[in-house]
């Protein structure tokens, strides 16, 4: 009897998606949809584009489809009609409308499941407004400022203990190490050593499931995410109580971290946040700050060894910012802000190789987009390659040139960040840390890969297959 029960459940689950699909495409067929392919019934194109994913072909897929149906077309991903605008007016759309009530910031269920339906990327335009305002309070300029220091130590700290004094190190898993070290530090003061591991391990898991189907079955390898996204609720559920305990005894200062500070937060209306929207918020946030931040500083890594003038530029603009200071100083935000170069050297990496590809939004009623209607409840894909590699904005666009961002850019040419009024709100955070470890990193060591053309794979974030293994060779550009 048990080995009936799984079919059936898979069976009835087809049965309702497939009623659902139909149910939307039959009000849309009499419209001027989008050109483009639904591909299969229910899974529509979705094997064919995550093959390309992992491949680290999506920019490709991608091309081809503009390039036979025109920079806005339709495709079904996840289960759901999917319409991809692409280029810089795409992407102007769809983030000047953010606040408009056109559509909702809804991922797909594997995305919502992941991080939670209270979380940023889910939630309805007042509600985003409000949640949004309480963590830029604490992640603002300003408010980072005093964080310049603990950050340095942290980076610093991470040098010493896992870089010096070897030959070689494989880059990617380090910086997954650093990045959630620095996050959890940072925004939930959490500094137990054996505590962060089996956290960060939990997020690791948790993170696969973004782009995997949600088949939430027993044996799935999203049953397995969702496992340890529970694990990672129960974890912060605990730290939350026993912050809140802290803070009530005046033990805690309601600014001494993230996590903290969003528990004292009230809005206008004297409403507190809940620990729901803490807890995807603070998952949201720890998944940017983290996985995200630890794909750019290994491709960092990985674009100064082949670039090594860039690397040598950095050094002098380092030097001149410093001149006159001692060689331990540790970084104060007033020299992170003066290092214009080196920030431009990570904005350039992030241009060729975004962590973050793209994201959906979804419509809450039909709306009309170049010369085509695009029916209520389908889903907008916007991604970052088509802006990003357009020989129009960046010249020579497929080159590592950090030169590209010598002058202002446009809006909505450079969307690593997002744009528009949901821009994202860790962007100088993720600032802020990648200045410092390129500092510590340039100063300290001379690399190179040990495996010159390593492959890039997106499962689901783009990494060296191998995880970037390099040479190092210790030095001092002090003396």
């Amino acid at each position: 009897m048990e080995t009936l029960i799984i079919p059936v459940i898979l069976l009835s689950t087809l049965f309702a998606l497939i009623f659902s699909l139909l149910t939307k495409l039959k009000t849309a067929t009499e419209k001027n949809l989008p050109p483009g392919n639904l591909g299969f019934p229910v899974i529509g194109e979705t094997f064919e584009y995550l093959k390309a994913r992992k491949a680290n072909k999506a920019k490709e897929w991608i091309q081809q489809k503009a390039a036979k149906y025109g920079p806005v077309f339709r495709t079904s991903l996840m289960g759901c009609p999917t319409v991809v605008l692409t280029g810089q007016a795409g992407n102007r759309f769809l983030f000047q409308n953010d606040y408009n009530n056109i559509f909702t910031k809804q991922s797909t269920r594997s995305v919502t499941k992941i991080f939670g339906r209270r979380s940023l990327l889910e939630l309805p335009v007042e509600d985003h407004k409000r949640i949004r305002a309480a963590i830029m309070s604490f992640l603002k300029p300003e408010a980072l400022q005093k964080f310049a220091a603990k950050m340095d130590s942290v980076i610093r700290r991470h040098f010493v203990e896992c870089w010096d004094g070897k030959e070689s190190v494989t880059v990617w898993p380090l910086m997954k190490q650093l990045t959630f070290q620095v996050a959890a530090d940072l925004l939930f003061g959490l500094t137990d050593r054996r505590e962060t591991e089996i956290l960060c391990e939990e997020f690791g898991r948790a993170v696969k499931g973004l782009w995997a189907l949600p088949l939430d079955f027993p044996g799935t390898s999203f049953r397995t995410c969702l496992k340890a996204r529970s694990n990672i609720s129960n974890t912060l559920s605990s730290l939350l109580a026993a912050k809140r305990e802290e803070i009530a005894r005046g033990r805690l200062s309601n600014r001494a971290d993230l996590m903290a500070w969003l528990l004292t937060m009230r809005d206008e209306d004297d409403v507190a946040l809940t620990e729901e929207e803490i807890i995807d918020n603070i998952i949201v946030l720890m998944i940017a700050g983290h996985d995200t931040t630890a794909t750019l500083l290994t491709h960092l890594v990985r674009m100064l060894a082949q670039n090594p003038h860039v690397r040598q530029n950095i050094i002098q603009e380092h030097k001149d910012v410093l001149e006159g200071k001692q060689p331990n100083e540790t970084l104060r935000w007033e020299d992170i802000q003066k290092m214009k170069y080196t920030w431009k050297v990570a904005q350039e990496t992030l241009r060729l190789t975004p962590p973050v590809f793209g994201g959906f939004r979804k419509t809450i009623k039909d709306v009309e987009y170049g010369g085509y209607k695009i029916p209520k409840g389908w889903k907008l894909y916007w991604v970052t390659s088509t802006t990003h590699r357009n020989n129009d904005i960046f010249k020579d666009p497929d080159d590592f040139d950090p030169s590209h961002f010598e002058t202002q850019l446009a809006p909505y040419n450079f969307i690593s960040f997002g744009g528009g009024p949901c821009v994202c709100p860790g962007y100088d955070f993720a600032k802020m840390e990648s200045i410092i470890f390129l500092y510590h990193l340039t100063s300290k060591y001379k690399w190179s890969m040990m495996i010159p053309n390593e492959k890039i794979t997106c499962d689901p974030l783009p990494v060296p297959v191998r995880g970037l293994p390099i040479k190092l060779e210790a030095q001092n550009t002090h003396e």
